[in-house]
């Protein structure tokens, strides 16, 4: 008889310069010690037998699968760190290793519900979970995947200083305008552009930065590990659950570090709490990021 397995497993393996490779190692040997079934999902996975799947990797790597997935809501999902940015899951298991959040899984499933947003352009719809960018952030997030800068850093385990030098070097070739929609408050590089921002409460945060040049360092810099949303004349915040955008000029995209193209216009929509992630925190506080 054919049984299916406990759970899946899919991983980018050039996610973290090779550590999902390594990670992936680890939990198939844990798995097969706690005597639990798994299969490996090829990367153009479009259905799975199994209900659970361990996701090895950053926040590109599980927005892959995101949108790779025909019904992503049928599944649950166990994100384990080994990427350059690990946004999501420092945020939703508390800057836990990833050995440690496959015990607590393993242990005590305890999973909550988070939003949905999805992002229009050129008639295509991408789905993201952690945050999207238009303008001089999708500019990094493309400048990093086109150069060895992000494998260099990841070498020597200095994954966020790659986006750091990453912006310098876009600083002088981007247009200082920066747009971000935030479904959770950390993206790439520390950055914290909406510290409101809730991955279950039905609204995305819209950051909205329009400045010079020489001003944008010093707005950039706000940002850096912010606990407030500080006053600027410069920047714009707001709630929304659906809205579109209008630009001049076809300026870079970005969905959760992963490029998307260039664009002069964007829709934004959002399913209430329609994807199962697993946290070590109750499902019960409804503030999940503390």
């Amino acid at each position: 008889m054919h049984l299916p397995p406990d759970v899946g497993i899919y991983y980018n393996p050039n996610a973290g310069s090779g550590q999902a490779v390594q990670v992936s190692q680890m939990v198939r040997e844990t798995l097969r010690r706690r005597e639990v079934t798994y299969t490996t999902l090829p990367k153009g996975i479009t259905v799975s037998e199994a209900s659970d799947i361990i996701v090895i990797g950053g926040d590109g790597t599980f927005n892959c699968l995101l949108n790779k997935l025909v019904k992503p809501h049928l599944y649950r999902f166990i994100l384990l760190p080994a990427g350059t940015s690990n946004s999501l899951c420092s945020q939703i298991c508390s800057g836990e290793n990833a050995l440690s959040i496959l015990n607590h899984y393993l242990e005590a499933p305890d999973f909550i519900n988070v939003d949905l947003p999805q992002l229009t352009i050129h008639d295509k719809t991408y789905r993201f979970i952690n945050e999207a960018s238009v303008g001089f952030a999708a500019a990094i997030a493309r400048e990093i995947e086109t150069t060895k800068t992000k494998k260099m850093f990841n070498s020597i385990h200095l994954n966020e200083l790659s986006y750091i030098y990453t912006a310098f070097r876009c600083w002088w070739r981007s247009e200082p305008i920066m747009l971000s929609f935030c479904n959770n408050r950390r993206i790439s590089g520390n950055l914290i552009p909406c510290v409101n921002a809730k991955l279950d409460d039905g609204r995305i945060d819209v950051f909205e930065l329009h400045c010079s040049r020489l001003r944008l360092p010093f707005e950039l810099t706000r940002l850096v590990g912010a606990t407030k949303d500080s006053g600027s004349p410069y920047v714009q915040r707001s709630q929304v659950q659906a809205a579109t955008w209008q630009f001049e000029n076809p300026l870079p995209v970005e969905i959760d570090g992963n490029p998307a193209g260039n664009t002069t216009s964007i829709s934004l929509s959002l399913y209430d709490k329609q994807i199962r992630i697993f946290s070590t925190y109750h499902t019960h506080n409804r503030n999940i990021i503390p």
